[in-house]
């Protein structure tokens, strides 16, 4: 793959370690804007870290994402994760394909995670905004 992400972890490690790398994220943001409360704290950061929040996320910075992220995304999405029962399964692929590309920037390109996390901001401010 191009892009420089070469020799990665498996697809489903690389989103367990996006899903952590996006809650620490979340959870700094959660501390920017002034949150000190742990009820505030964790009301913020799970409206952002469902599936359905990651998905409006994910939709808004593909054009921004090279091929071999969308690549990633790609691959995650279509590893086979179980959902909860009530859970929309092609939402939580799609979510499974971010904390893929998450992942790998994470472990290969953290000046690039950066990047997609910092232009994550404002479509974030509009999933709370909307009250997603």
């Amino acid at each position: 793959m191009s892009d420089n992400f070469q020799s990665l972890p498996h697809p489903r490690a690389l989103a367990f370690l996006g899903d952590a790398a996006f809650e620490m994220f979340l959870r700094e943001l959660a501390v920017e804007k002034g949150f000190s409360h742990s009820k505030d704290l964790h009301a913020f950061t799970s409206a952002l870290a469902k599936a359905s929040a990651q998905v409006t996320l994910l939709h808004a910075l593909t054009p921004q994402l090279t091929e071999a992220e969308l690549e990633l995304v790609r691959q995650g999405r279509n590893v086979g994760v179980s959902a909860g029962r009530r859970s929309d399964q092609a939402a939580h692929r799609q979510a499974t394909g971010f904390e893929t590309l998450i992942g790998a920037l994470h472990l290969q390109n953290p000046k690039r995670l950066i990047e997609v996390l910092e232009a994550s901001k404002p479509f974030l401010a509009r999933i709370i905004d909307d009250g997603q």
